[in-house]
This record gives structure tokens, C-alpha cells and sequence, in this order.
């Protein structure tokens, strides 16, 4: 796919970008006043309306992935909605689109929602105010669980009944450690909430996890993403969260009243365990907000879905954020989990006290923030090898 926007150090032209290729370097050749920037290792064509037609016409426009300026440039009266399909078009294209094979047998629909248990602990759960997620999840756990022991009854399962089932999950579902604490904490919750048993009777030793270090980017990096990414509204999302380190469930459902421009502050409503907090709203940030929502007026929401005043759907904000950082080029694994993780490195390797940051990402624990003391930087590349002395 191309991208195309406009050249940054001379506005009549537009720089056209795309992997590299040789039928497609061919067909750039065909464009008038067209030239290839060896600095920029991109081609730049004149900023014209018949150089937008020409590569629309050898390339297809399906193919083609226009920056937002381009597209108001040239398109003054466009939808925000027409915008949002030219600054990121469905890729692979729709005529490419892998077809899904159908399942050979489907289940009943909605088969245990009448389960005893699970309608004891989906009460329960609601009861405490538990998030749709956990809810979710102890739901499936449960009816994986309760299809393994049939016809045993749940209630019966003894400790060693319960090792056959983490057996059967590691090695028959081949789940990671993650999924079997959520697994664990299922079974625990309707024992000791909905049957109120005692811990000792359904002690379970918790799967070690594997400690992963958090992806991290460069500022080099960083740059990069904003710069691949076409669209204004994204653009400036990504930029929230990096200049604040949000949560992507927490930066979707901002609103516009959680911006406090006099104080300089922008309120995390509800975050991770229901608990508010506050961050830092800069001044460059502050600007682009204010370029964003002089062209985009969402009436609740920060970032509202285009059709409807809601809050775009998260799995949007990732498929938009894997296609930025595809085209600006970075290999590193990680969502946009990783501005978060970014944020927070590097808040940390500018000297920034660990209480601080702690307090900025919502950790409930200083262990969770202590991770990043392990990817910084500025102190493990300037520690002396052993080999130097030799």
C-alpha cells in the first residue's frame, strides 16, 4: 500500500512511500515531475490534483493511504467519515480479504446462560460490581470447567480433581499462565463467594508467569509512528497516550469534561479497579488537541466513533496503531500498550522520581513500576563491561 502526504520541507510537493518494489518503482516513472529523494528514500511528485488521479489510476485507489491534509486539501467539503476511509482504507482490500471457513459444528447459542452456576456466580459478580471483562471471563472458565467434570458436579471436585483439570488446560488447550490464574480466580470466586467454603479446602498454587521485559521505543521511534499515521484523530490519540501513559480502555472512553485546560490537567475517570486519577496535560499536547477538535467536534466523548457519539471501539484503535507502525517501519513486537510503557521509561530515564511515575500510571503497587527500572536506558548502556578491561 502507498501512503501519500505532503512534504514536509516544501508543501508543493507530496511524498509517496511504500515497500520496497520494483514494478511499483517502474510505475512511479510514468508520473510527470516526478523524482526519487535518496535522504527521504521516498518519491515526491508535484502537489497537484492530476499527480493524485495519475497515482490513483496505476495503483488503485484501494491501494492508496492518503494523509488528512491531503485529503482537506483537495477535498474541502469531505465527511469525517470520508476522511476516516481515505486516511485508513481496509487493507488487505476487500476483494483480498481472506474468507473465513464455517465451524463444522456450531454449539447451541447462549447454553449454559441458564446454568445454576452460572447465573449463581454471574450474580454474585454483578452484586460486587465487577467489570464486564471479569464477568466475561469467569464466565468461560466456568463452562469449560463444567463441560471437563460432566457428569461429576462441580461442587464435588476434590484438589485433585481440580490438578487433572489444570493438566487438561495446559496440556490439551496448551494455555498460557496468564489464562490459567483467570481460570484459578474462577473456581476460587464461586467457592469462596457463591458455595462460602474455606481457602484451605481449594488452595491451588498459582502458574508462574513468565517475567517478559515491557517493549519500549526509541524517541527516534516514536516519532515514527506519529508520522505514519495519517489520520488527525489517531495521530493525536497516540500522542495522549504517550504524553500521559493511558490505558487504551481508559483513553477510549474519555470525555470532553475530563480536560481541565486552567489547571493543566486531564482526569482518568474509572481507570483500572474503578479508581480516578489524575495526569499531566502539556502544552504540546494542549496544541493538538486544539488542531484536532478544530476539525473533528465530538459532542461527549473525546474520540467518539464517526457514525455514533460513543467511544471508538478499542479493537479499531489497535488495528489503526499495528498499520502505523507497519508503515513507519518498526519490527519491535507490542501494541499500543508500548507508548505506555515508553512513557514511562522515559519519565524515568529523564530522573523523575519512581513514586511519581507510580502515582501517573495508576499502579496500586511500586513492584509494578518497579519494572521499569530494567529497560532504562541511560543507566545499563553506560555500565563497563569486564571485556573493556582486557
Amino acid at each position: 500500500m502507498l501512503t501519500i502526504h505532503i512534504d514536509e520541507r516544501d508543501p508543493n510537493l507530496l511524498a509517496v512511500l511504500f515497500p520496497t518494489d520494483l514494478l511499483a518503482n517502474d510505475l512511479m516513472r510514468n508520473i510527470k515531475g516526478r523524482r526519487w529523494s535518496y535522504s527521504r528514500r521516498c518519491w515526491l511528485v508535484p502537489n497537484t490534483r492530476e499527480s493524485l488521479i495519475h497515482i490513483a489510476q496505476l495503483f488503485g485507489k484501494q491501494y492508496c493511504r492518503f494523509d488528512e491534509a491531503v485529503v482537506r486539501l483537495y477535498k474541502p467539503a469531505a465527511s469525517i467519515l470520508d476522511i476516516e476511509k481515505a486516511t485508513n482504507p481496509l487493507w488487505p482490500p476487500p476483494d483480498k480479504q481472506p474468507t473465513r471457513k464455517p465451524f463444522r459444528v456450531a454449539p447451541p447459542l447462549r447454553e449454559y446462560d441458564r446454568h445454576p452456576i452460572i447465573v449463581a456466580v454471574y450474580n454474585a459478580l454483578h452484586i460486587g460490581q465487577y467489570s464486564y471483562k471479569t464477568l466475561k471471563n469467569y464466565k468461560q472458565a466456568l463452562i469449560t470447567l463444567i463441560r471437563f467434570a460432566d457428569p461429576k458436579p462441580v461442587d464435588e471436585l476434590s484438589r485433585a480433581d481440580y490438578k487433572d483439570y489444570l493438566l487438561f488446560l495446559v496440556n490439551k488447550k496448551r494455555l498460557q499462565a496468564a489464562t490459567l490464574n483467570v481460570h484459578i480466580n474462577a473456581w476460587k470466586f464461586y467457592q469462596e463467594k457463591v458455595l462460602l467454603r474455606e481457602k484451605e479446602f481449594y488452595q491451588v498454587e498459582y502458574p508462574r508467569k513468565p517475567q517478559k521485559l515491557p517493549t519500549v521505543y526509541s524517541l527516534a521511534e516514536i516519532k515514527a509512528i506519529f508520522s505514519a499515521t495519517t489520520s488527525l484523530k489517531y495521530c493525536t490519540l497516540f500522542q495522549l497516550v504517550y504524553a500521559t501513559g493511558l490505558r487504551l480502555s481508559e483513553v477510549s472512553r474519555l470525555q470532553l469534561t475530563d480536560l481541565d485546560r486552567n489547571r493543566r490537567l486531564l482526569t482518568v475517570r474509572a481507570g483500572k479497579g474503578k479508581k480516578d486519577r489524575i495526569v499531566m496535560l502539556s502544552a504540546k499536547l494542549e496544541k493538538q488537541l486544539d488542531k484536532y477538535l478544530c476539525y473533528y467536534h465530538p459532542r461527549v466523548y473525546l474520540f467518539e466513533d464517526t457514525e455514533r457519539s460513543e467511544p471508538i471501539a478499542n479493537r479499531t484503535i489497535q488495528q489503526v496503531y499495528s498499520d502505523a507502525v507497519r508503515f513507519a517501519g518498526i519490527a519491535k513486537r507490542g501494541g499500543i500498550h508500548s507508548l505506555r510503557h515508553s512513557f514511562a521509561t522515559h519519565l524515568l530515564e529523564a530522573g523523575t522520581d519512581i513514586r511519581i511515575i507510580q502515582v501517573l500510571l495508576g499502579h496500586e503497587s511500586i513492584l509494578t513500576t518497579m519494572r521499569y527500572t530494567h529497560v532504562t536506558a541511560n543507566r545499563i548502556s553506560t555500565l563497563k563491561s569486564p571485556l573493556d578491561d582486557l
